[in-house]
């Protein structure tokens, strides 16, 4: 640790628990704009999407990781007040079996907001034909059909909070 260190800015100080925040750097859009129909149309929950400049996919909350597809593909979040979240990278990126994913983490861990999950090689995905939309869904709120009020879409900084 060098003697400047104590000057850089840590972006995660002023996180609450409660907090969400943006999965990564890039845009935020709206569901609508999501080129596949169960995330735009929101049926596995409220949705936002993220069109990412880089491959760096960080988790969205602190919480524990309550599943995490050996495939990198997708991870579902459960915060520490009990509310659910998926994140999904890309569209049928499932079918990639792994190809272009490296997992940081493990099913189980405890993680903080804006710490990387995943990194994923958004050329490969590209190159493969796949959209690489990457989806955040709140399969859970706290209080059934509460949604959460988030901040207009557009470009967004990874870690960034999201929320109102």
């Amino acid at each position: 640790m060098g003697l400047f260190n104590i000057f850089k800015k840590d972006n995660n100080l002023n996180i609450k628990e409660t907090d969400i925040v943006s999965l990564g750097n890039g845009k935020m859009i709206s569901p609508k704009e999501i080129n596949d129909p169960m995330f735009a149309e929101e049926m596995m929950g409220q949705t936002i999407g993220f069109i990412l400049s880089d491959g760096e996919v960080v988790a969205p909350a602190t919480g524990k990781l309550e599943v995490l597809f050996p495939t990198g593909h997708a991870f579902a979040l459960r915060m520490n007040d009990g509310t659910g979240l998926l994140v999904h990278i890309g569209i049928d990126t499932v079918n990639l079996k792994g190809k272009g994913f490296k997992v940081l983490k493990k099913q189980g861990d405890k993680v903080k907001a804006g710490e990387t999950v995943v990194k994923v090689d958004l050329d490969t995905v590209k190159q493969a034909g796949y959209d690489a939309t990457t989806m955040l869904i709140v399969t859970e709120p706290i209080h059934d059909g509460e949604k959460i009020n988030f901040i207009d879409f557009g470009n967004v900084k990874k870690s960034q909070i999201i929320i109102n």
